[in-house]
């Protein structure tokens, strides 16, 4: 099973590359001899590679038209909240949710990050995924910190940044000491404007085939799960080609 997916993936990232038989680099070249090797050693497996080959071109197609159907929404609408220069020429998106721990240890290497390069600023798409309410609350706390956006921008960072702190799930008492420190009580009843704006962020996550948060998406590249600092650095330069 473990030659099969390596066959697979190799064949599958050349095609995906785009790469045609007039502009094959020298490594790819040698890696697809290996793969036509492979196969002629063992042909009961040229049908199920091929097949899943043909499956996975098309679910790259498929996502392709979903990020055009998307694009206006994650990367020209302001109705999600920004972490950095809001006028920055490179945006990161990031689908985040409050509950999520990996959500927030990836938040201070976002942070970090646009310390570092204020070129780049972060989009979050809030999907609240393990909570959709709060039990004593008729809200949540996405919801919660897009009422903040909306109408108090300046509000938002430190209650974004005091619910990314909290460890583990919020809850009705976790959300109102934040709002009681912040003074933003009012904020904590649900909206019909915001509630608008998560379905949105619903649907875009689903119609890019997305599971989990965080999913990043870096110039080209989507990167799902947390990753470190030098990682997202790395990622970060290489696609928005920064010294």
């Amino acid at each position: 099973m473990n030659f099969i997916y390596k066959t697979f993936f190799i064949v599958a990232v050349m095609f995906s590359s785009n790469a045609s038989a007039q502009n094959l680099n020298q490594q790819q070249e040698q890696e697809l001899e290996k793969v036509e090797q492979l196969l002629r050693e063992n042909p009961q497996l040229i049908s199920n590679i091929h097949q899943g080959l043909h499956r996975f071109l098309e679910q790259q197609g498929q996502q392709k038209n979903a990020f055009a159907n998307n694009k206006e929404w994650l990367y020209e609408s302001a109705v999600n909240p920004v972490i950095g220069d809001i006028d920055a020429p490179h945006k990161i998106i990031v689908f985040t949710d409050y509950n999520c721990p990996y959500c927030k240890r990836l938040e201070p290497g976002l942070h970090k990050l646009i310390e570092e390069y204020p070129s780049i600023q972060v989009v979050n798409i809030f999907v609240p995924l393990r909570q959709q309410q709060v039990d004593g609350l008729k809200t949540n706390s996405a919801l919660y910190a897009l009422n903040l956006w909306r109408n108090d921008s300046n509000t938002f960072f430190e209650t974004h940044n005091l619910m990314m702190k909290k460890s583990g799930m919020h809850t009705a008492k976790s959300l109102q000491s934040v709002a009681q420190v912040t003074g933003t009580e009012a904020f904590l009843s649900p909206s019909s404007e915001s509630e608008a704006i998560i379905r949105k962020n619903m649907s875009a996550f689903r119609d890019l085939g997305f599971r989990g948060t965080p999913t990043i998406i870096i110039g080209q590249q989507v990167t799902p799960g947390y990753i470190p600092y030098d990682k997202l650095e790395a990622i970060a330069t290489k696609q928005f080609e920064l010294d």
